[in-house]
């Protein structure tokens, strides 16, 4: 079993589980606690929080007072978010066009491959997509082919 660096840059499907019940979301949420913990270091795009209050906005469960509460403890976590550059956005959109991928995907690998980490994803189109670069963990393997 492979342990996963101290520092992991997350996506946006993997921070969503930490509100809403989907598969993996104890994987997710252990996670999130081992940040908390100081076991490691959780990084994303500051693009995750978007994401997040998009995805919070549009399930058909939440109400207006639970995404302003999930929104407040997604701030609470801490999370190091990397502004966008003009460095960064450079290398996300011409490695997104490389690889035949979102911006918005690519904007998380790109960031895992700045900081010389792994992309930790739920995403298992995305993880077919692109596992062959080297930076990606699927979030269903933690505790079976990767460990934190």
């Amino acid at each position: 079993m492979e342990r996963a660096p101290q520092t992991l840059v997350i996506d946006a499907s993997v921070a969503v589980k930490w509100f809403v019940r989907e598969e993996d979301g104890d994987k997710a949420l252990t996670l999130r606690n081992r940040h908390i913990e100081g076991g490691v270091t959780l990084v994303a795009p500051d693009l995750l929080v978007y994401e997040v209050a998009n995805a919070l906005s549009y399930h058909p469960k939440m109400r207006d007072e639970d995404i302003e509460e999930d929104l407040a403890a997604l701030f609470m976590v801490d999370l190091e978010l990397v502004p966008p550059s003009t460095e960064l956005t450079v290398s996300t959109t011409l490695r997104a066009r490389q690889l035949g991928i979102s911006v918005y995907d690519s904007s998380y690998l790109v960031l895992a491959e700045t900081i010389a980490t792994n992309l930790v994803t739920s995403d298992k189109q995305l993880y077919d997509k692109v596992k062959s670069t080297g930076r990606l963990l699927l979030l269903g393997d933690l505790g079976h082919r990767w460990t934190v």
